[in-house]
């Protein structure tokens, strides 16, 4: 199991975790899933076929140009029945409660989890790395509930403890300080490789409430 969490800053904050990510990608094959973008016109793309947009796919495959690798890209996720074709899994950043009912709804948390504990590595970036938390509260100081979701609890795959993307102190402590459960805290320039039991830094060291923060 490797899961890669993402604070979600600009391509130049989190190239260390692209980095990464391509390096261990390298001559595979990875799922692109951008549905949590609820800002994107999936309509107005230059092509869509079989869930495919082809506009948003060539902008992922430029990010990793330099890359060595196949992308498949799917805006449903109901149409994916097993992911063991595929040597890593890239979910993006956007509304993190829009991707979290989508991923529920289609029965995905089922196979991402299986695909985890057969070795698979899933990158996570903000709202892609927030859903692995306990609970996806940490984004409702910056994302609206426009799906009307109720449950909160997030797929739990970090022993616990929850994930708050795009850490700014001057803004976000007095947030912080009402978190309910542990919760790693990342700057834009910060990532966090847990392989299910350890978390390792890339990028920028992240923070831990409510060690970091209570002292």
């Amino acid at each position: 199991m490797k899961i890669l969490l993402s604070g979600g800053g600009e391509p130049e904050q989190v190239k260390p975790l692209d980095d990464y990510f391509a390096k261990s990608m390298n001559g595979g094959k990875v799922l692109y899933i951008p549905v949590a973008m609820y800002k994107v016109p999936y309509n107005e793309c230059n092509k869509i076929k079989k869930g495919v947009c082809f506009k948003m796919k060539e902008w992922f495959k430029k990010t990793y140009e330099y890359c060595n690798f196949d992308i498949d890209m799917c805006t449903d996720l109901s149409k994916i029945k097993s992911l063991d074709e595929y040597t890593g899994v890239f979910i993006g950043g956007g509304n993190t409660f829009k991707l979290l009912k989508e991923i529920k709804e289609s029965k995905f948390d089922i196979l991402l989890e299986k695909y985890l504990k057969n070795g698979g590595f899933v990158y996570g970036g903000s709202a892609g790395a927030i859903i692995f938390g306990k609970s996806i509260e940490t984004s409702s100081h910056a994302d609206k509930n426009i799906v009307g979701l109720t449950e909160l609890s997030g797929l739990n795959m970090l022993n616990g403890f929850d994930v708050w993307c795009h850490y700014n102190p001057k803004e976000d402590n007095n947030n912080i300080m009402n978190l309910k459960n542990s919760t790693k805290v990342l700057y834009e320039e910060s990532g966090l490789l847990f392989d299910g039991k350890n978390f390792k830094s890339i990028g920028k060291d992240s923070l831990t409430y409510p060690e970091d923060f209570i002292g």
